[in-house]
């Protein structure tokens, strides 16, 4: 059966922005994964910016095995949460006391979680769920992670009363507070990776079907913009730069390679990037 061009130009385009996200991965494993590896007593801050790295890092390797267009739903979800990393990684610079809020807020979800259990299971106590280490939890360590989430959370928080987010403020806000490249992404990409996270049939229905081969190029090239600010943080804080002087061209070459038609063009790129 005949591939219509519209057809095979989507799929040669998805497939060079894959390359794109395999090529950063590969830089990554070459440049940064080493250094982070070798860090023996990070700070507060840095085992923060570890964790945004490795978890970026896994969602990366999912990504690399997802290769077919029947796949966007899955692609789309891992691209969204390298988006929202990102945000995170360059919201520790700029958020008041980022790093013990970043810590402090997993107990706070924790308390969370633990006291719906408790609120389900009075009023339905004949649920399969044993609410004996919900209770203990809330009880001895709730009232100092309260007394914390006061501090670190003022009244003024908007979020203060259902603390959703680390930053307490929502996306919009932390995205607004950070600007580009952050704003273009969510403004223009962003919807169409939540049409596949959320319910409803957005997204989904009247679309042809090279949209769903396009959407998968376009949440690869996501993916690859958002952990490239990911590995700039990285590469930032841990001032691998100092040892490493062509390491912020090379992590351009690595975006561009998957572009050039040659062996002769990729070295004149890699040369005037580094």
């Amino acid at each position: 059966m005949a591939t219509s061009s519209v057809a095979f130009d989507a799929l040669k385009t998805s497939g060079q922005f894959f390359a794109v996200l395999k090529s950063v991965a590969e830089f990554d494993k070459l440049e940064v994964a080493g250094v982070i590896r070798t860090q023996l007593s990070p700070s507060k801050r840095e085992k923060c910016l570890i964790a945004i790295y490795l978890r970026s890092s896994a969602n990366v390797v999912t990504l690399m095995e997802l290769k077919h267009q029947k796949h966007f739903q899955a692609i789309n979800m891992p691209a969204r949460t390298l988006f929202e990393l990102a945000v995170d990684i360059r919201l520790i610079k700029v958020i008041p006391q980022a790093c013990e809020k970043m810590i402090a807020f997993i107990d706070v979800e924790k308390l969370r979680c633990a006291r719906k259990i408790l609120k389900f299971h009075a009023v339905h106590p004949i649920t399969k769920v044993d609410p004996a280490v919900y209770s203990s939890f809330a009880a001895t360590e709730g009232p100092e992670i309260d007394a914390l989430r006061n501090t670190l959370w003022s009244p003024k928080t908007p979020q203060k009363t259902k603390l959703s987010h680390w930053s307490g403020m929502n996306l919009p806000d932390r995205i607004a507070l950070l600007g580009a490249p952050f704003d273009e992404i969510y403004e223009l990409n962003y919807p169409h990776l939540s049409w596949q996270v959320h319910s409803g049939l957005t997204g989904v229905v009247n679309m042809k079907a090279e949209t769903f081969t396009i959407m998968c190029g376009q949440s690869f090239m996501l993916a690859a913009d958002a952990y490239r600010e990911i590995l700039l943080a990285m590469i930032e804080e841990f001032k691998i730069q100092k040892a490493n002087t062509m390491i912020q061209g090379k992590l351009m070459a690595a975006k561009m390679l998957p572009f050039t038609d040659s062996p002769e063009q990729a070295l004149k790129l890699l040369n005037e990037l580094t």
